[in-house]
Order: C-alpha cells, then sequence, then structure tokens
C-alpha cells in the first residue's frame, strides 16, 4: 500500500522470516556460524535461544541456504507431540514409508537410512523450531538418537531451537544426561540502541531507501528505545509508522507520527503486570505495625482489588455462559450447535456483501478505495493474463500434506504480549498473507482492525481446508473464495486459467481496519459442492489459492 508512496522496491519491515533481510549483530552471526560448523563437523546436539522476536526463525531460513547438498535437512515446527510422532515426522519428510511399525521399528529404519547416508558422505541434520514446547519426556528420549553412530562420528545432528524457556529446561536435574550431550549452546541477544539504528537503516537500503530518507534523527532514536532490541517489535513500529505516514502523505515520519503507533500499541498492553502488583503489596506494612501506609501502597492495594473483582466478574460471566476459559495452544470442539450459528452468520455476510456488486468490464474498473460496493467482472476470457503470477509470502520447504496435518485442528488461544495476527499465521500456518489474516477475521467479527489484537483476547484459529473456501448461497448454488489481496488488480491473474472460463469473479472490498481496504476474490457460481472442490483441488495444484501457500516459483504480483 504506502510502497509506491515511499519509493520502496518492496515492503522493508514484514515480519516474515525472510533471510535477505537478517541483520546479523556479532551474536547473530556467532550463533549462525556455530549452527554451520557444528552441523559441518557432526557435533550432534547444538542449542540456540533467544527471547521471542529476536530472529531465531529468519536465522533458521538464512542456515538452509548456506548448507550444501551433501546436508539434508528435516524442518520440525510442531513442537507439541510424542517421540514416537517425532520419529514418524522425521521419516516421512524423508520419504519413507512407514505404517504402524513401534518405535524401535522407527528409530531401526532412520539408523539404516543414516548409514546408507554415510557411506554416501551426506549427513542429516534435524532442525526443531520453538524446542522449549517440547515435552520433556521427548527431550529426554532425544538422547536415544544420539546413540545413532559410529565410532568416529555421529550419524545425526540435531539443532534444537527455542526462547530462553527451553534453556531453562535444558538446565533442569531431570534433562541433565541430555544436556551434557549438547556440543554447542549459544545465545542470541536483543539488539543495542546503536544496533537497532544500523538495523532500521540495513532493510530500508535494501529497498532502495534509508533510514536518513525517510525518518528524522528523533524518530529512530524514539523506535530504537522503545522496541528495547527485538527486531519483530522495529518491524511491526516501522511498518505502522508508514502505514500512518501514507495516510497522512508525510513522506518523512517524524516523532509524533511514531508516539501515535506507540499510543495504539499500549492500548492493547496491560501496563503494570500483576507480578509487579505483587511485588508492591509484598513491601506493604504488616498489619500490626503502626506505620501509616503511604499514598503509592494505598493506590497499589486500590489497583489490586479492582483487578481481582473484575477477575471475579468475568470468571462469573463465563460460568453463566457455560464456557471455560482457554489458555494458549489448547484446542477444544465446538457444539454442533455453535458451528451452524456461526456457518449461518458467515454465509449472510457473504451474501449481504455479495448484494452490493454491479457488472463492469474489468479493464475498465477504477475502484474507489472507501467505496463499499462490490466490482463484478464479467465471464473469464482464457486470452488474458498469464497465470504464472500468484506469489504467497511463504517459501517453505515442508510438504503441503505437514501443513494440512498442523492445521487438522481448529483451535482457540490467548493473545500474548507481542502476538498480532501475521505472527499467529505464521505460527499455526506456517505462512502469513491477506487471504490467511482474512480468513482469521472472518471466523473473529469481533477483531475490527486486523493490526490491532488484545493481551489475553480468545481467538479463534480456523482450521483451513478446500470446504473452508466455499460459500454456500441462499439459493444452493456455490462460489469459492479464491484469495484476499491489498489490491483489485490481482483478480486478472486469474484470467487465463482454462478451468475458469465460463465463471464469474466477484471482488469485494472489505475494511479490515480503518485506514486499509483489502479486496476479497470470489468465484462463482458452482451448481454442485463437488463441482466447486474439483475446481479448487485444480487452482491448489498450481499454486493458485494463497490459503494453502505456493508450490512454485511465480513472477511477482502487482504493486
Amino acid at each position: 500500500m504506502y510502497t509506491k508512496f515511499y519509493e520502496f522496491l518492496e515492503k522493508p519491515f514484514n515480519i516474515t522470516p525472510d533471510p535477505k533481510f537478517l541483520y546479523l549483530t556479532p551474536s547473530h552471526r556467532e550463533a549462525l556460524a556455530s549452527m554451520i560448523y557444528g552441523i559441518k563437523e557432526r557435533r550432534g546436539f547444538i542449542s540456540i535461544t533467544g527471547e521471542v522476536g529476536t530472529g531465531k526463525t529468519t536465522l533458521i531460513y538464512t542456515l538452509l541456504n548456506n548448507l550444501d547438498e551433501k546436508i539434508n535437512t528435516v524442518l520440525i515446527y510442531q513442537t507439541n507431540i510424542t517421540f514416537e510422532q517425532l520419529l514418524k515426522n522425521i521419516l516421512f519428510e524423508l520419504d519413507i514409508r512407514i505404517g504402524d511399525e513401534d518405535k524401535t521399528s522407527l528409530l531401526r529404519k532412520l539408523n539404516d537410512y543414516l548409514i546408507q547416508k554415510l557411506s554416501q558422505e551426506e549427513t542429516l541434520t534435524v532442525i526443531i523450531d520453538e524446542a522449549q514446547n517440547l515435552p520433556k519426556d521427548v527431550m529426554e528420549e532425544l538422547r536415544i538418537l544420539s546413540n545413532l553412530e559410529t565410532s568416529k562420528s555421529k550419524l545425526l545432528q540435531i539443532l534444537l531451537v527455542g526462547q530462553p524457556e527451553l534453556e531453562v529446561k535444558l538446565n533442569s536435574e531431570d534433562l541433565r544426561q541430555l544436556k551434557q550431550r549438547i556440543g554447542i549452546r549459544r545465545q542470541i541477544r536483543p539488539l543495542s540502541e546503536e544496533e537497532s539504528e544500523k538495523y532500521i537503516d540495513y532493510r530500508l537500503k535494501l529497498v532502495g531507501s534509508s533510514s536518513s530518507k525517510v525518518f528524522d534523527s528523533e524518530a529512530i532514536s524514539l523506535i530504537s528505545r522503545y522496541a528495547k532490541g527485538i527486531p519483530r517489535t522495529i518491524n511491526i513500529l516501522c511498518d505502522n509508522a508508514f502505514l500512518i505516514g501514507y495516510s497522512t502523505s508525510k513522506k518523512k515520519i517524524n516523532a509524533h507520527i511514531i508516539k501515535e503507533v506507540i499510543s495504539d500499541m499500549e492500548s492493547s498492553i496491560v501496563e503494570e503486570p500483576i507480578e509487579e502488583l505483587k511485588s508492591k503489596v509484598a513491601h506493604l506494612p504488616h498489619p500490626s505495625t503502626p506505620k501509616i501506609i503511604p499514598l503509592y501502597n494505598k493506590v497499589a492495594l486500590l489497583i489490586l482489588s479492582l483487578l481481582c473483582i473484575g477477575l471475579l466478574v468475568l470468571l462469573g460471566r463465563e460460568f453463566l455462559q457455560g464456557t471455560v476459559p482457554q489458555t494458549d495452544d489448547i484446542t477444544y470442539e465446538r457444539s454442533h450447535y455453535a458451528m451452524k450459528l456461526e456457518e449461518d452468520k458467515r454465509i449472510k455476510e457473504e451474501h449481504s456483501m455479495s448484494s452490493f456488486t454491479s457488472t463492469v468490464s474489468l479493464s475498465e474498473v477504477k475502484t474507489d478505495p472507501l467505496s463499499d460496493g462490490a466490482i463484478q467482472t464479467p465471464p473469464i476470457k482464457t486470452d488474458s493474463v498469464s497465470t504464472k503470477s500468484l506469489q504467497t509470502v511463504s517459501h517453505l520447504s515442508t510438504s503441503s500434506t505437514s501443513l494440512e496435518a498442523e492445521n487438522n485442528k481448529e483451535r482457540i488461544i490467548t493473545v500474548k504480549k507481542g502476538n498480532c495476527i501475521s505472527y499467529l499465521a505464521l505460527k499455526y500456518y506456517r505462512m502469513t498473507n491477506e487471504t490467511i489474516v482474512d480468513l482469521i477475521l472472518k471466523e473473529n467479527p469481533e477483531i475490527t482492525n486486523a493490526h490491532l489484537i488484545h493481551i489475553n483476547q480468545l481467538i479463534k484459529i480456523p482450521e483451513i481446508t478446500e470446504e473452508s473456501l466455499i460459500v454456500t448461497l441462499p439459493d444452493n448454488t456455490y462460489k469459492i473464495h479464491l484469495g484476499t489481496f491489498q489490491t483489485s488488480d490481482y483478480a486478472q491473474l486469474y484470467h487465463s486459467e482454462p478451468t475458469l472460463k465460463g465463471k464469474e469473479l466477484n471482488i469485494i472490498p472489505i475494511k479490515v481496519s480503518p485506514r486499509d481496504i483489502w479486496y476479497r476474490v470470489m468465484l462463482g457460481k458452482f451448481n454442485t459442492k463437488e463441482e466447486s472442490l474439483e475446481t479448487i483441488e485444480v487452482l491448489k495444484q498450481k499454486g493458485l489459492l494463497p490459503s494453502f501457500g505456493s508450490h512454485e516459483e511465480h513472477e511477482a504480483t502487482p504493486s
């Protein structure tokens, strides 16, 4: 949206783990060098830890780009699993056929594979992201994999990457044997203020600009101080600053805009954590002490009391509604009745939005970004633009089967500090784009700003399947949600696809924030759900459905 306004080649502050934008501080460089060395020298276990948002996943993808072809890799990102499931995931990624074998048989298959690769002077590295979420019993059983070795070297290299909680687990008494087997342990530190300023300038130069061109010095300093060295926070601050600057036609971002962004972010952040309040209360005088309680302690007591009352009211309301508060990553099954209500609501929403359509020629479309109307294109011709140009944000090496396996459960999660919808999309779908964000927003109609969610807010992470892209219309016909994009130009990408000949495209403007309008592209009508599913399967195989990612490189999409 703002790239043309600021003359950027692309968005400089996306939160996706793109190795091109990796800024190597001394601790990042040391971690990357240690990973490459440990793998090439067959050191066995390697541990890399760092705070949320410090660039661990970006380092992983950078590592994958720097390993030679003799090193085979398996990336594991779903870590709340059993040891047997972990073994099956590894073998599946290696294209080794498995059935209902027990753990011993699975280990034998893995060992046979490693021996074969050793004879070819190849090695295998298993990279486990978010390793802090591995159950302790699984971490303990990982020691078994370290026994796969010859008299001279380890057959398998295991890279554990996670948050500081991983260090806490490794330092626990019951995992001391695993800790002893870790040959290399490195920590990624947050950026200093000076590094933060260089980080901002580095990313801007990659897109054809510089920090001095689009920020004043006070704005840069404010970003660096507030972010406290967390690259992801810097990205979110800068990205939102450019959105505000674009909407107000400010070519240079000043401190006032940064303060506005910070104010918006902090409106969703609890200013005083409960642990700090407990600390204050702990220092209050004992009731028997005839000492007057200072004013600030009275305030602390008052705040704590209000919080307790609020908690009781919330629990009472949850009890009366018959629901159970959910914790992060805990899934639950919705009742059939609730699912039916939500489906009816979604259908009504789609139908009401479609009722605004007007038929025009796509080549003549000039969309008013503030209009609530939908744009309908005529039946698709097959002699238009090349299909080879739908590009998604995700460039992952994981298979679509693994992705679908992870999406097999619908989740209710609790928002944590630093979360945003794009981050949640990356976490649960391993990719993020406008389509994924739109699907999450459709399941959470209470979210009115795609860039702002609140701490402790419950958010539904929907299962993304072929059927979830199908919309049933009141006349019992069907439409397909092809994708959601920042501009309506993307609809032209489907014109030369012969599968869609004779169908109509509907472009529906949707307001995803006070400042942003995206465009939902719908295809129809289909007389049967089976016909819809067949079309979805064809488009999915061709990489033309952003909700499932792209399996091949495509030309750049219109900006």
